[in-house]
């Protein structure tokens, strides 16, 4: 059997690891959890994570699966995006020897991790590898359900066995990219509005588009006029070509067939370069 280490990052958003952890956690021997040591998010904005969630964490954790890492994540004068890349890059050396390390967000839900952890047993690779997986973007939560992004093309990267970070968690001139059916539930946007304004300010994307038009635009959706946004990505063009609807909550939708219909594209849609390769392109050439 492989040796398959996890690792997480827990900042401003860590309320949604109740729901990505519980998913993984029997399937692995290790989980890591980094943590910047001083309290602050990518931009140098002090958060404050509650007591009540390493109470829980401590609770939840029956087998002694979970190791914290603590380290300087927010580095003075480092780009949101390079500190982005750089605490991956500390994480991934700091788990340790493994054959595949698979990097999570908190707010990101593995529909099938078991057989994800399955075929990674199963895979032989000739040299450095990055498996990018599917993904549904939940945008916009509303009083009965979710709008979310439909026919998209969007893929991340989790899993490599070389993990040498150059933009996020994308490993994109050293290794082989391959592309797995896997499927990954994103709750990236489907936040409160105070939630999404603080998140806009302090990721790594933070100096790549007009983050006060973006939220603006966020906060006018709703189920009257979501039709109406074509091809909305802030990054680039092709990978949120538009918004539906799917009713019930997060629980819901992970543990029935919905999340996979709604992962189905409806239409034919064009093949792209990954959105982080063209942006990597675009940094390399700045």
């Amino acid at each position: 059997m492989a040796v398959i280490k996890v690792g997480f990052l827990i900042s401003y958003d860590y309320e949604f690891i109740k729901t990505s952890l519980p998913r993984v956690y029997n399937e692995v021997e290790e989980i890591y959890f980094a943590v910047d040591a001083n309290g602050l998010t990518w931009s140098g904005e002090p958060i404050q994570i509650a007591d009540g969630f390493w109470e829980w964490i401590e609770e939840f954790d029956t087998a002694n699966k979970i190791r914290i890492y603590k380290d300087n994540f927010y580095v003075e004068g480092l780009t949101p995006i390079e500190c982005d890349t750089r605490e991956r890059n500390l994480l991934g050396k700091h788990m340790g020897e493994a054959d595949w390390y698979v990097q999570i967000d908190s707010d990101e839900y593995f529909v099938d991790f078991p057989l994800f952890v399955k075929k990674l047993n199963t895979f032989k690779s000739a040299g450095p590898v990055t498996i990018g997986c599917r993904v549904v973007t939940l945008f916009k939560a509303l009083s009965n359900g979710y709008l979310f992004i439909a026919d998209s093309t969007e893929r991340l990267d989790f899993a490599t066995n070389n993990p040498v970070y150059e933009v996020s968690r994308n490993n994109i001139s050293s290794n082989e990219q391959l592309s797995w059916d896997d499927l990954v539930l994103h709750q990236s946007w489907a936040r409160k509005p105070e939630d999404i304004y603080f998140k806009l300010h302090n990721w790594g994307h933070r100096d790549d588009f007009n983050l006060d038009s973006f939220f603006n635009l966020w906060n006018a959706m709703d189920k009257h006029n979501h039709h109406v946004v074509k091809d909305f990505h802030p990054l680039g063009s092709g990978v949120w070509p538009r918004l539906k609807f799917v009713e019930g909550n997060v629980q819901q939708i992970l543990n029935s067939d919905s999340v996979k219909t709604i992962a189905e594209p409806e239409v034919i849609l064009v093949k792209r370069k990954p959105l982080l390769s063209r942006l990597w392109k675009e940094i390399k050439s700045k």
